[in-house]
């Protein structure tokens, strides 16, 4: 009863944020666009080490609006805009017991819009999200009783939490498409301003069923998540990695001693499936460690189920 309590008041929290921005948009510009994909990347490293440490459990839920048809061959900025949500719980590498030299707990809650663009050469993202972070979230109070309900370690850090604050991020991409065989490769530029300063380059390579330019990249792992239905079946492969130099993070803040490690690297690959009555995709994801004191990188797992209607 308790976790369906918890989940219920977590749920109508969020019902109420998307509420907002559905009041927003109906009064924006935004109303005349129509929604053209959707995306849900859940990742977690209990679904790719099946462990419940550092890089704990991140949602992102993106809704995909356009005022063109969605396959034309050049997209201006405001043309496709990505409204998005993300909920990320960042924890130590023990949830029982406080270790002072390890990550403080960290519940965060992101709104944001983001346009896509395609110019031919170029391909990129712009936007801007809200960021939300510490115990007003109420993420660590909705933690501890899913927790205690299915019988894994129950969070005993009240006071190992990153104080409370509101930022915001803004953030973009660019990248280029290049035909490699019978896939792909994607090099891109990302950077950011916010909750963390960074500077990132990667690459994406991929085979069989392509993910689409409008693909939404998984805050955590990196992973590019198809948001349109494929009009073909089968299989599609990536493979992928990035590098990036942090310069500042609200989550590990000096002011307690954390010191960056520099540089932060993700190695990453996936698979989709695509047939008449689903799209899935599941990526595995290795993280090297973000702060000095931590102990080891760690793997976290990305998945996404889509069925037809």
């Amino acid at each position: 009863m308790r976790l369906i309590v918890c989940v219920i008041s977590r749920a109508a929290n969020l019902a109420a944020i998307c509420l907002g921005i559905m009041s927003l948009y109906s009064l924006s510009p935004l109303h005349a666009q129509q929604l053209a994909g959707w995306s849900l990347a859940i990742s977690n490293d209990s679904i790719g080490e099946a462990r419940d440490r550092w890089q704990s459990s991140s949602v992102q839920l993106g809704f995909l609006l356009s005022q063109v048809d969605i396959t034309q061959e050049l997209i201006d900025f405001g043309e496709v805009i990505e409204l998005r949500l993300r909920t990320d719980i960042l924890t130590p590498e023990n949830l029982a017991m406080i270790v002072t030299t390890d990550r403080r707990y960290a519940g965060v809650i992101a709104i944001g819009a983001h346009s896509y663009v395609d110019w031919g050469l170029i391909e990129g993202r712009m936007g801007a999200d809200v960021v939300t972070v510490g115990a007003h979230t109420g993420l660590y109070e909705f933690q501890q009783t899913l927790h205690e309900i299915l019988g894994f370690t129950k969070p005993e850090l009240k006071d190992f939490q990153i104080d409370d604050d509101v930022l915001l991020d803004f953030s973009g991409e660019i990248s280029r498409n290049f035909q490699a065989g019978s896939g792909n490769m994607r090099p891109f530029l990302e950077a950011q301003i916010g909750s963390e300063d960074f500077l990132r380059i990667g690459l994406d390579v991929n085979w069989g069923l392509d993910l689409g330019r409008e693909a939404m990249r998984a805050t955590v792992t990196g992973h590019r998540v198809p948001s349109i239905y494929s009009n073909q079946t089968g299989l599609g492969f990536t493979l992928g990695g990035d590098i990036a130099w942090v310069d500042d993070s609200i989550y590990l803040p000096e002011k307690y001693g954390y010191e960056l490690n520099v540089p932060r690297l993700r190695v990453r690959t996936g698979i989709r499936h695509v047939n008449r009555f689903w799209d899935t995709f599941y990526g595995l994801t290795w993280l090297n460690k973000e702060f000095k004191a931590q102990r080891e990188g760690q793997f976290v797992g990305t998945f996404q189920f889509k069925l037809r209607f």
